[in-house]
């Protein structure tokens, strides 16, 4: 953009679906400005979004037609009394022109117009661009470890009885006189923190003080009067009384009428009134107590003493948060996962004293018949602030959720004893104990090692087969819509129950709506012993007015690594070196109701009903129920949610479960970025289409180059697949094509597989034998010596070791014929060679349309009890001039037997003129190996780079099995080498098994791409 045209006045307008698309370009548009990522926004996208967004306005900055910036304000959902700014941008090439500034005043002045004291917005310690103008506009910096949080108290001041007059006179914002620094705000004194606005002009100054727990005012200072609430320190020990006190200077000459009141405000207990005139000054001291309860979280306003004051009838509320400790903060825990019947083991008890002295501590365990404790009481000197851990050692007699309620007893240097009572909670877990406990922050149930946890703050659930704290995976506050709402992040459920069956545990949390009257929310979590963990939520009317669009909305939050997902038809692998976020999945190419990761904490997989809607939502995964219309005294059940905690091992596993099938073929997965020709079997001078796709939502952008040929993918041609026309000629038999493509923040180094037949196979017989030729190799077959091909010679060199044409005994085989063929798993050799089988020469075309030629050997099972009936064909073609040979077996008829259980063997013996020639080549986690065949018995696991070398030829040989195998087993010794490949019985056709004979060292991962050959 031209600054230069910017408009003379950019104007600020409420959202509407008509501007969808222009706020979906400025999100594009605004990419540098959110570290340069090229996600995709679109319309839809931007309508889906806002339509279930809680914002209750959403302003948008326009230079003319263009979106040009956002704001969005919402209710606060970590505290009450807020509002909130979710989001605000502005497009990159729109920055230095005050369009931020514009945005954040409207908010603010719709915060004011609406009454709420106070507004709040996140941002990151690194955005020094913004900072100085939040802080201008009336934000502060909250100095905290876990996030960049802001508060501005400006609507509160402008809505203070006892300040407007000053605000005739001030402009809050041209007339600050507050120092802006790019660090975190706040004054420390004595436990609190206070953020002090100042304003002056050339009539009059005003200063006013917040109390950062209190959220709430506690200095005023003007050129009439000085007002404050003071409290010796901010920390304050339950049920011990103590004093605050209110302060009124008078800095005028006329006397100021003073008064005020205040009583119990929750936990905190105090009851004052106090009215006179003020000439000079006067100090009001009252009294209060704090009730036992919950320590408060830095997330919410703490308890708090209140007071209003009015100061020549003028009102205004004076606050300030409190800390309410014990004289020491006892916590438990048990470092095991599981716990053992009759042994000993200990927990460990933390004790923080919380005084500003030394003192004693005595604390005592109370009987219980869960434990059996080798002492009850134990007694421990700690300093002034500091901390000690006790070992308790004990016998655990039962499991179960262990919360004994200690009794303790803190002894000051001069002798003052504070006594306070405090529970602690650990949970003694079993292989198969099903049981529930609550704890200070969370409810838990547990199923053996299993675990469930949900939050008391925020309801926010995680789930684990450990006690670890931090977890990859949580389902966030549920929500219910529309629009939707986060009510339910600072509402307590009217009830949490637990409720135990033979196989399960539940957890039921009960909650009420607000927003929706009438409307109840019960969300279920089921725990299985497996690892398995089931959450739905029922809604029931039972108010008694109808709620015409009614919704259900989880989202989930996880940390990706080594991800699937199902894109576009496709499995979809998102490689563990960059990591995949949410935010970078598109709602609209997603082809399946599960995803599945493999990170460090064990593999996850997550399912969803059918009937359920599910996509990205900013960093959140969304699983949404549609219920329609409720009406008084009905009731609706969103879809089952199913979070696997290693239950299934792999992603197999979670699509059948997903689909409710049996598990069957393996599915292909497909990299996040590929890179493949349209068609794999091209003629030596073709040209070929090549494909370059992202499966992230973000537009290719960058260069891809192909040999000498250079394409520009850019990202203003909005194409997340690129298709285009490159010429190969001359190919290879085997060729590989080599890109490079650099764009997107990466250099990634791509290959492509083609086959390019030329010649022709050839099909003979000499005497019994069946010889097929396609001029690089040649197979060799005798039904009457054996079910199988007992030879194949490539360029010459012979890679099969056999006894043809005799049988012979060799080894641990006796009969043996060596070369290769495929057969059920369990039928030895004696039991094969009873049975009929023929060989023929075939044509077979693949999936593409390419004719393959070669040698079919079948065999019916007539003599075998178990396998009488069954018939079936191996399958070993060839293109031709092509140094591969692709083998599969089809069962033409299964006699009634059911296969489904059945595995099948495809071996081979390897050896050709000399055993010893023969090298095997393996690459484990740590480093390569090479293994001699035929020195001494080794039996080996090969992985997708292994192949094999002869002294005797150049060519390296390849085997791919098919990927419903298990991994190919090896095994030599000084007489034989034999590889095997086992694989599912269950098929019309297997996937086929490919060899490969080339000079280049070719990795597993390119020689996987003939696997798209399929018969």
């Amino acid at each position: 953009m031209d600054v230069t045209q910017l408009n003379k006045l950019i104007q600020i307008e409420k959202y509407h679906e008509g501007l969808a698309a222009g706020v979906a370009k400025m999100w594009n548009l605004s990419r540098d400005g959110w570290g340069g990522d090229t996600r995709v926004m679109t319309e839809d996208q931007v309508k889906k979004k806002e339509a279930n967004s809680d914002n209750i306005e959403l302003y948008l900055a326009l230079d003319g037609e263009e979106v040009v910036g956002y704001c969005g304000l919402s209710e606060y959902k970590e505290d009450t009394g807020s509002l909130y700014i979710p989001l605000l941008n502005v497009r990159t090439d729109y920055h230095g022109h005050k369009i931020g500034k514009n945005l954040l005043l409207k908010a603010l002045e719709k915060t004011v117009e609406l009454g709420w004291p106070r507004l709040d917005l996140y941002t990151w310690a690194g955005n020094t661009k913004a900072v100085p103008l939040y802080k201008k506009c009336g934000f502060f910096w909250e100095d905290r470890d876990d996030s960049t949080h802001l508060m501005n108290f400006i609507p509160q001041v402008l809505n203070t009885p006892l300040l407007k007059s000053f605000f005739e006179k001030l402009d809050w914002y041209e007339h600050s006189t507050r120092l802006i620094e790019v660090k975190p705000d706040g004054i420390k004194e004595n436990g609190f923190t206070f953020y002090e606005y100042s304003w002056q002009n050339a009539e009059t100054s005003a200063r006013v003080q917040f109390e950062r727990t209190s959220r709430g005012i506690c200095l005023i200072e003007t050129d009439e009067f000085i007002l404050q609430m003071k409290l010796a320190d901010h920390e304050v020990i339950q049920e011990e009384e103590r004093e605050f006190e209110i302060k009124i200077m008078n800095k005028g000459t006329a006397p100021l009428s003073f008064k005020a009141d205040g009583n119990d405000n929750g936990r905190i207990k105090y009851d004052f009134v106090a009215e006179q005139m003020v000439e000079d000054e006067s100090t009001i001291t009252a009294t209060f107590t704090v009730e036992k309860g919950d320590e408060p979280s830095h997330w919410r306003t703490h308890p708090t003493i209140k007071a209003t004051v009015w100061i020549n009838e003028l009102e205004c509320e004076l606050k300030l948060g409190i800390f309410p400790i014990n004289p020491a903060k006892i916590e438990a825990s048990y470092s095991g996962n599981l716990s053992f019947l009759e042994k000993e083991t200990s927990i460990n008890v933390e004790i923080t004293n919380n005084l500003r002295e030394n003192a004693e501590f005595q604390l005592i365990l109370p009987e219980n018949e869960q434990v059996v404790l080798e002492k009850q009481t134990f007694t421990v000197e700690i300093p002034a602030r500091g901390r000690k851990t006790l070992s308790v050692p004990l016998t655990v007699k039962q499991h179960g959720f262990y919360n004994p309620e200690l009794t303790i007893t803190a002894t000051k240097a001069d002798g003052q004893k504070l006594n306070f009572e405090q529970e602690i909670s650990v949970a003694f877990k079993g292989l198969g104990e099903k049981f529930g406990g609550e704890s200070k922050d969370f409810w838990h149930i547990f199923n053996g090692l299993g675990q469930i946890n949900v939050r008391k703050r925020d309801l926010l659930m995680t789930a684990a087969k450990n006690n670890k704290k931090n977890q990859p995976f949580a389902f966030m506050t549920p929500k219910l819509g529309k629009p939707y709402s986060l009510e339910f992040t600072k509402k307590k459920p009217s009830s949490v129950t637990w409720e135990i069956n033979d196989s399960w545990i539940d957890m039921k949390l009960s909650l009420e709506s607000a927003e929706m009257e009438g409307l109840f929310l019960t969300q279920t979590y089921r725990l299985f012993g497996d690892g398995i963990i089931h959450t739905w939520a029922e809604v029931e009317n039972k108010g008694e007015i109808p709620h015409p669009d009614v919704a259900f909305s989880q989202p989930v939050y996880h940390e990706f690594e080594h991800v699937y997902f199902p894109l576009d038809g496709e499995v979809v692998h998102f490689t563990e070196n960059r990591l995949m976020e949410i935010g970078e999945l598109d709602t609209k190419r997603i082809t399946g109701n599960w995803y599945f990761t493999e990170g460090h904490s064990g593999p996850i997989g997550l399912a969803w009903s059918e009937g359920s809607n599910a996509g990205p939502e900013s960093w959140q995964f969304i699983i949404e129920d549609q219920f329609g219309k409720l009406e008084p005294g009905a009731r609706a059940v969103s879809g089952v949610i199913t979070l696997s905690l290693g239950a299934f091992q792999n992603v197999d596993e979670i699509i059948a479960y997903a689909q409710q099938v049996p598990v069957q073929k393996k599915p292909e997965t497909t990299s996040e970025l590929s890179f493949n020709a349209d068609q794999f079997v091209i003629q030596p001078d073709a040209v070929t289409d090549i494909t370059l796709k992202t499966y992230r939502n973000s537009y290719l952008n960058g260069t891809l180059t192909i040999g000498n040929e250079i394409h520009a993918i850019t990202a203003e041609m909005e194409k997340t697949s690129h298709s285009m026309t490159v010429q190969t000629a001359p190919l290879e038999p085997v060729s590989i094509l080599e890109a490079t493509y650099s764009g997107n923040g990466t250099e990634a180094r791509l290959r492509e597989m083609l086959l390019s037949p030329s010649g022709s196979v050839t099909a003979g017989k000499e005497d019994d034998t069946l010889i097929i030729d396609n001029g690089v190799i040649s197979l060799k077959a005798d039904s009457d010596f054996y079910p199988g091909i007992y030879s194949m010679e490539v360029n010459g060199h012979e890679w099969f070791d056999h006894s043809y044409p005799e049988l012979t005994a060799k080894s641990w085989w006796n009969p043996w014929a060596g070369g290769m063929k495929t057969v059920p798993d369990g039928i030895n050799t004696f039991s094969l060679l009873k049975e009929n089988s023929y060989a023929e020469v075939v044509e077979v075309a693949d999936s593409e349309g390419n004719n393959w030629t070669g040698l079919a050997i079948t065999t019916e099972f007539k003599e075998h009890k178990q396998w009488k009936g069954v018939q079936y064909t191996q399958y070993y073609l060839m293109l031709p001039g092509v140094p591969v040979v692709g083998s599969f077996a089809e069962v033409k008829g299964n006699g009634g037997k059911n296969l489904a259980d059945e595995v099948w063997i495809t071996d081979m013996f390897i050896g050709g003129n000399q055993l010893t020639d023969v090298q095997i080549s393996v690459k484990d986690s740590q480093q390569a190996h090479a293994y001699h065949a035929g020195s001494e018995e080794i039996p080996l696991l090969l992985d997708g780079d292994s192949y094999f070398t002869s002294n005797n030829s150049e060519d390296k040989f390849y085997v791919i099995p098919n990927n419903d195998a298990d991994r190919t087993e090896a095994y030599t010794n000084k007489e034989v080498f034999q590889l095997v490949s086992r694989h599912k019985g269950e098929f019309a056709k297997s996937a086929p098994l490919f060899l490969l004979f080339d000079e280049r060292r070719l990795t597993g991962d390119l020689l996987k791409k003939l696997r798209r050959v399929q018969f």
